[in-house]
């Protein structure tokens, strides 16, 4: 079963999938500028059909507990949209940790992620289904950020669900290899953000451990552009790895969006996903990518 907002559903109806978003987050509280916030569920919704209407059914909304997550909210927009969401517990960034964190045990912060996948999100009776994104700092790990990853291991591997991480080039490994040690299965792990890595042997590097990377920045072409994207997708599914690879855009501020001149949440589907098929892909490589391989790695014998 894969364990979504509105209640546990056979992984089978999920459906294509956006791995890697937000739908209500604050990051402006850390970065000041005014602009790095989703709020409303009024000003997201247009913008998740606009995804829906290119074939999307359902998504990963990966903002946590130090984001200002609000699962009810999340629920509403599900409710007005048909979205199959998938909500998450988890910290991110050093700088939005909450100060308990400071003196918590690996094994009380694994306590609070298990409760909200297991018990429910405060009095809400939503259920997370994913521990994510579990962010580690772009160079090394930072204050407690190694802490709320152990933690991270340690309740995924008491309740067999998925972990979907924040990571760049210089922690990757790390990562892996802290959440492997917690006995998690490896397919159990989205390690994010490695589209933004313009480098297909560290690529491989990484999925020879049996995880899964997430090409989540999708459209995002002041970092990498898109066609290099798929390219690099496509070297992945040569070697033989297309059944660990995921896809997103990481919309994480309203600037983003269609209504702001952005690209909004549709840059996966409309742009890179076309690009990957011009380049040489099946339909069946897209279908692995959009559908099978976020429903397997999200599908698990929940209690």
């Amino acid at each position: 079963m894969i364990r979504t907002v509105l209640g546990d559903i056979e992984k089978n109806e999920f459906g294509a999938t956006m791995c890697h978003e937000h739908f209500i987050i604050d990051l402006d509280k850390v970065r000041h500028d005014g602009i790095s916030m989703i709020e409303t569920v009024e000003e997201v919704v247009p913008e998740i059909k606009l995804m829906m209407d290119l074939g999307v059914e359902a998504a990963i909304e990966v903002t946590t507990i130090d984001l200002e997550r609000d699962v009810l909210k999340l629920k509403e927009i599900c409710e007005k949209t048909g979205l199959k969401m998938v909500c998450s517990t988890g910290y991110y960034l050093s700088q939005f940790h909450p100060e308990w964190l400071n003196d918590a045990t690996v094994e009380e912060i694994a306590d609070v992620y298990i409760k909200e996948l297991t018990e429910g999100i405060d009095d809400t009776g939503i259920k997370a289904g994913i521990i994510a994104e579990i962010a580690s700092s772009p160079k090394e790990f930072v204050g407690n950020e190694k802490k709320i990853l152990q933690a991270a291991g340690l309740a995924a591997a008491k309740t067999g669900c998925a972990v979907s991480t924040h990571t760049g080039r210089f922690t990757a490994v790390e990562t892996i290899e802290t959440l492997l040690s917690y006995g998690m299965n490896p397919d159990k792990i989205i390690i994010g953000h490695q589209d933004l890595i313009n480098d297909s042997d560290y690529h491989l590097s990484l999925l020879k451990y049996g995880v899964n990377i997430a090409f989540d920045t999708c459209g995002k072409v002041n970092y990498m552009a898109d066609e290099i994207r798929a390219e690099n997708m496509l070297k992945i599914i040569q070697a033989g790895y297309g059944n660990h690879i995921m896809v997103s855009d990481d919309v994480s501020r309203r600037t983003y969006f269609v209504s702001h001149g952005g690209v909004g949440y549709i840059a996966a589907y409309k742009t890179v996903l076309p690009l990957l098929k011009e380049y040489g892909a099946t339909d069946e490589d897209i279908h692995k990518i959009t559908t099978e391989n976020p429903a397997r790695v999200l599908d698990n014998d929940w209690q």
